[in-house]
């Protein structure tokens, strides 16, 4: 069972690094070695913290009441408390990754916590940041089957909307893709932009080519299955090693070296519970996914290196 590393721990949050190869949460294909079963495991073997309720005054209003009704009234506080800032009996994973991507998962401890970054998800104050590489191919049932928008990103300018496919992108190059998504028809197991999808919207930078290849940093604007793999697909630059949205890779390419889909989610930016401190956590790249470009694509793996 492959180890999940703890990023960050405390009474209200847990922030682990997943490796690729593991399921987050279990389903009936997959009822147990799942992350969230490990993590259930792991917490459950360390016990309880010793948070407790603050000791707090007496409301103003309850001055009247007689002794008994205040401890009443001071039992009733402790136990919502407790019900609101108390552990929860398992971690609530906040957010998902595909079982083969890697990267940064966030967990709530409490329900006040699961609450409050919950709410920023929905208000997509969350900042997800991703590296890929993908290759110049993809399957042709990818393709958009309504609008799909493809916008060349220029900061602080009007973006140029452009033509899909467009080229193979360059260095320096920064596109923002915004097209609905859905399950495919043909195939539950995927998805594709198409008429019935839910609106989806993801931007990417290109940090580096090499060949057919180029290394992405990408931030998905909103958080749909599959969405990053399935939006670049759809642009016709599948991510390299996908099993789902890549075509068929021929014996001794680079590709068919890659055993996963090189996508891992490196860092996840959030206000955490209860100062509402701006934090951000970061997954290092995994080492199978930096030995890959080292052997194959040095360009590439020298672009990293130097990105720190």
């Amino acid at each position: 069972m492959k180890e999940i590393a703890i990023i960050h721990q405390d009474h209200h949050l847990l922030i682990v690094n997943k490796p690729a190869g593991v399921v987050i949460h279990p389903t009936y294909k997959h009822a147990d070695g799942t992350m969230w079963n490990q993590l259930s495991t792991y917490l459950e073997a360390q016990g309880g913290d010793d948070w407790r309720p603050p000791a707090l005054p007496d409301q103003p209003e309850w001055a009247a009441a007689p002794e008994n009704v205040k401890v009443m009234l001071r039992e009733k506080r402790s136990e919502r408390m407790w019900k609101e800032e108390g552990l929860l009996p398992r971690p609530c994973l906040l957010h998902r990754l595909d079982k083969d991507t890697s990267g940064v998962v966030a967990l709530a401890r409490s329900e006040r916590a699961r609450r409050h970054i919950i709410r920023q998800f929905e208000e997509r104050t969350v900042v997800k940041r991703y590296f890929a590489v993908i290759q110049g191919a993809a399957p042709g049932w990818s393709r958009p089957r309504t609008r799909f928008i493809v916008k060349q990103w220029n900061e602080g300018s009007n973006n140029v909307e452009l033509d899909v496919p467009v080229p193979f992108p360059m260095p320096g190059d920064e596109f923002v893709l915004d097209g609905p998504l859905q399950r495919d028809p043909d195939d539950r197991r995927r998805c594709i932009v198409g008429l019935a999808g839910r609106q989806a919207t993801t931007r990417f930078h290109v940090l580096a080519v090499e060949s057919n290849f180029a290394l992405l940093e990408v931030w998905p604007m909103t958080g749909r299955t599959h969405q990053i793999r399935a939006h670049l697909a759809a642009l016709g630059y599948a991510i390299v090693g996908d099993q789902t949205y890549a075509p068929l890779s021929e014996t001794g390419t680079p590709q068919a070296a890659l055993k996963r889909q090189f996508l891992h989610a490196y860092s996840l930016e959030l206000r955490r519970y209860p100062d509402n401190a701006l934090c951000k956590f970061v997954a290092p790249l995994a080492d199978d996914l930096i030995l890959w470009m080292e052997q194959h694509l040095p360009t590439l793996w020298q672009t990293w290196r130097q990105l720190g």
